[in-house]
């Protein structure tokens, strides 16, 4: 599916732009990236980019994981899934706990003789923002993604006390100030992924983090993500002359 015709489905839709969804998309074509794990989707709006990129490609899968309460956010993942007839692609799970647990359950899947066999080749994480349950995503993802897979957590800057939907909450109130201050996704980003001897390629992008896992034989995916960045910047440009010139003439 191009990405112009998935645009038009799900452009409008919470909570991924469409200049993300770009970047998503064009990154998983042009990467070759077919195997794709996914924490905390909401509506779908992102699994539904991903999804969009593999039919394009013609192969590939999605497994995404969120709670119970997912079900029932409209549009659901389902109706998004639908109307896009990228159903095929998609696995959701849903947890009653935290997608920690399943990811343990992946993990216990894929062990043989003590030893993980990786399942995936890009993660993204747009789930909890909180230090505990992404801190060890990100050691449980390392252990399910292939070397030269990559991981993008979403949200660096996020703070419950910046949050519209929690910061007035009787939870939030609760926390110690430096809980609700902090951006905890920086934090896992910066002191956990930055610090693993196993990834490299990192890149912080707006509220985004890229980081790659070594891989064992070169890969053209870090300069593929760079060109995808500097293509962006100067649509960008040019679209600010367009406007400049627009205004003057009329």
């Amino acid at each position: 599916m191009r990405f112009e015709d998935i645009e038009k489905i799900v452009g409008h839709v919470p909570f991924m732009p469409a200049s993300d969804g770009k970047i998503l998309y064009e990154f998983i074509l042009a990467s070759g990236r077919k195997h794709i794990l996914e924490l905390g989707f909401a509506h779908g709006t992102s699994t539904c980019y991903m999804a969009a990129a593999l039919d394009e490609a013609g192969e590939g899968d999605i497994v995404t994981i969120d709670n119970f309460s997912a079900r029932s956010i409209e549009p659901t993942l389902f109706s998004l899934l639908d109307n896009t007839k990228l159903e095929r692609y998609v696995k959701p799970l849903f947890s009653g706990t935290s997608y920690t647990w399943e990811l343990k359950n992946l993990i216990e899947q894929q062990t043989r003789s003590n030893s993980t066999i990786p399942l995936f080749d890009f993660c993204f994480i747009d789930g909890a923002h909180a230090w505990e349950p992404d801190g060890l995503a990100f050691f449980l993802v390392e252990t399910l993604l292939a070397p030269g897979g990559w991981i993008l957590f979403d949200d660096l800057d996020w703070t419950y006390a910046q949050s519209e939907g929690l910061r007035d909450t009787e939870l939030v109130h609760a926390m110690p100030h430096d809980y609700k201050t902090t951006p905890q996704i920086e934090r896992v980003f910066s002191l956990l992924v930055m610090q693993h001897p196993s990834f490299e390629n990192f890149r912080r992008e707006g509220r985004w983090g890229w980081a790659q896992k070594k891989a064992i034989t070169p890969s053209r995916s870090a300069e593929i993500l760079d060109r995808i960045y500097l293509n962006q910047s100067i649509a960008h440009d040019v679209r600010q002359l367009l406007r400049k010139i627009f205004r003057r003439l009329f």
